[in-house]
């Protein structure tokens, strides 16, 4: 007789859930689905409360990471990743969890995870513990990000931050201008790049973000404004909005 894997399937996507657990209605003889649940807080509680033998885990959830989850479980049940992004997919196999599955998810690939699933058993987890902290430590501190990307054609070039001087919004256009007086148009907002950029880059109007490392000279302008001349290749000379003036006195210890 096959082992029965009490299971709990967890996804933020209703939709997922359901297809899932249709899915699994092939596999009844092995998979037994007692519960589910979407999101992590949840998913903490219905597994702390239920034990199940195995868990089908979505990996990127509003509240918390399938790896957050893990990391808070007193006890690990068996686990199946499930993810849209390849690049977690294969950090998840690779802390040795039962497997992972791809979104949209194949009859015929859920069919090998049962398979191995089958291998391993329910006697003994075979999660890698200290490898899959150390992956929770590396998504918890992400790489900083050292260049904008822009965009031209087929090709994406990369504008190092310290050479952007500013970014400007001309009409329905945003443009990225570097020291060396070069103009590079991206696909972006200015309101989207304001909270992408590195914290030496303040929007001080509507149309324009600098790069305060880039700032040769401030001077106080009429109606509660700044001029600004950056150091750039044209000395360019910016005047900031007067709804901005409080910021730029609290980002500038005016």
């Amino acid at each position: 007789m096959s082992q029965v894997f009490r299971t709990i399937v967890i996804d933020d996507e209703p939709a997922a859930r359901r297809l899932m657990k249709n899915l699994l209605q092939e596999y009844s003889d092995t998979i037994h689905v007692i519960d589910e649940a979407g999101n992590g807080v949840e998913a903490i509680q219905k597994i702390e409360a239920l034990k199940p033998d195995l868990i089908f885990l979505d990996i990127q959830m509003p509240d918390l990471t399938g790896f957050e989850v893990i990391e808070k479980l007193s006890e690990k049940p068996n686990i199946i990743f499930t993810t849209a992004y390849e690049q977690y997919a294969i950090k998840a196999f690779e802390s040795f969890s039962i497997d992972y599955l791809l979104k949209p998810i194949k009859e015929e690939r859920l069919q090998q995870s049962i398979g191995k699933l089958k291998q391993f058993g329910k006697a003994e987890s075979p999660i890698n513990i200290p490898g899959l902290q150390q992956m929770i430590q590396q998504f918890k501190t992400p790489q900083k990000a050292t260049a904008l990307p822009i965009r031209t054609g087929d090709r994406i070039i990369l504008l190092r931050y310290e050479n952007i001087s500013y970014l400007e919004a001309q009409d329905k256009y945003v443009f990225v201008f570097t020291n060396d007086g070069q103009k590079h148009l991206t696909d972006q907002s200015l309101t989207m790049l304001s909270e992408k950029l590195p914290p030496q880059f303040h929007r001080i109007h509507k149309s324009y973000i600098i790069n305060k490392e880039l700032v040769r000279e401030m001077h106080r302008h009429f109606n509660s404004r700044y001029l600004f001349i950056m150091e750039d290749k044209a000395s360019t000379r910016i005047t900031s909005g007067r709804t901005y003036h409080d910021t730029i006195r609290s980002e500038f210890g005016l």
